[in-house]
Parts: structure tokens; sequence; C-alpha cells
């Protein structure tokens, strides 16, 4: 999973920041670290590992003036992973059961991918000069981002299977 990378990359370049008497660590997540995407099961625990992972450390860290930021970005327009994530799904084994929600899914992840309009510098924006955890750097994900955070699990529940959920035969 990608989280480990990121955490090789903190532990080797804690030493150093220590030195210095600080540093800043940008983690760069996904809102599918808050939320979860259906058919990315993957993707989304390591994006929901990274959060934790970085909630924690910025925490055991802010003593020695080293400040960790988490970006949360949506779709951004540059990016090939809706393309390269469809691709990579249509090698699977098709599971014909399966159908009718794959192809109600990738009718959601297509409307996602048409909110897409931000860009890199956009996500930059941002987070210059701030000093939280977390960056919300599109608009596109903000209700879903406030979805676990401000409803009750039910609600949470019913708005995601609404719009990933299952679709019927």
């Amino acid at each position: 999973m990608k989280v480990f990378g990121v955490m090789d990359v903190a532990r080797a370049i804690l030493p150093y920041f220590r030195r210095n008497k600080g540093g800043l660590i940008l983690n760069v997540g996904s809102g599918a670290g808050v939320f979860a995407l259906t058919m990315l099961s993957l993707y989304c625990a390591s994006k929901f590992a990274l959060e934790g992972f970085s909630e924690a450390i910025a925490c055991e860290l802010a003593s020695q003036n080293i400040v960790v930021k988490m970006i949360e970005p949506g779709g951004v327009l540059s990016t090939n992973f809706g393309r390269r994530s469809g691709a990579e799904s249509a090698q699977n084994s098709a599971l014909p059961d399966f159908d009718a929600f794959v192809a109600h899914t990738n009718a959601a992840f297509a409307k996602l991918r048409s909110e897409r309009l931000a860009t890199e510098a956009d996500v930059a924006q941002a987070i210059y000069g701030t000093d939280r955890l977390r960056y919300v750097a599109t608009d596109d994900i903000k209700p879903l981002l406030r979805a676990p955070r401000e409803t009750s699990e039910e609600q949470y529940t019913a708005l995601m299977r609404a719009r990933f959920g299952p679709a019927t035969r």
C-alpha cells in the first residue's frame, strides 16, 4: 500500500527536521480517505490509513516544530486517475451478478468526473499560508466530506448508497 512509502519518507526526513528544529510534511491523500468509494476498496484503505497516520504524527511532531498538512483533493482535471483506474477495472474478471451494480457505479463515477473543475494550482493554493491539519483542495467533494463528519451513520449510509450503492436488477 502506498501509505508505507509515505511512512518511509517521513522516517527518513525526521532526523534532518529534528536537527534543524522544524520542518513541514505535506501528505497528499484524497477525499477517499474520509469517505469510501465502491470498487476502490484498496485505494480507500490506503487513503484512510494515510489520514490516521498524518493526524497522529501531526500531534506527535508539533512539539518539535514539525508541521504536518493533509491535503484532501477530489477530482483534478489534469490527472489520469479516472482513465487509469477504469482501464485496470476492465482487466478484472467479470462477475455477472455485479453487472447492474458496476453499471450504476460507473455512471456515478462519470458524474463525478464531469464535476471536476480543479487544477494542480488550485490544490497548491488551498494549502498556502495556513497551518491547519486538513485541507479540502477541491470543491467537488465537499458534500461527500461533510457527510461522515456532520451527519448520522444512517444518513451517511443512505447518501452513499444512493450515489454509489446497489442498483436493482
